[in-house]
């Protein structure tokens, strides 16, 4: 029987945006989180990727686990622990 051991690690942006008081609301579609999804979401998702190839031994997939793909990023990562030789 193989043995398991699990742990989490969390990263989370709590994304906002201040406006002056004249704004009338969101007339603009929410340009300030269009400009986040398509600026620097790509560049966060792509750096941590990056990361993870730096060791071999460890495996990312993709893992939503029923959220919404586009509200964050949730991976599974395995570490192979079969000794080298």
């Amino acid at each position: 029987m193989t043995h398991r051991e699990e742990r989490s690690f969390s990263i989370t942006l709590h994304l906002s945006a201040d406006f002056p008081d004249d704004y009338t609301g969101d007339d603009d579609g929410f340009a300030w989180h269009e400009r986040f999804q398509q600026t620097l979401k790509p560049k966060l998702v792509a750096a941590v990727f990056d990361a993870l190839r730096g060791d071999p031994r460890f495996k990312a997939v993709a893992a939503p686990r029923g959220r919404d793909p586009e509200s964050g990023l949730d991976l599974d990562l395995v570490f192979d622990a079969t000794p080298k030789r």
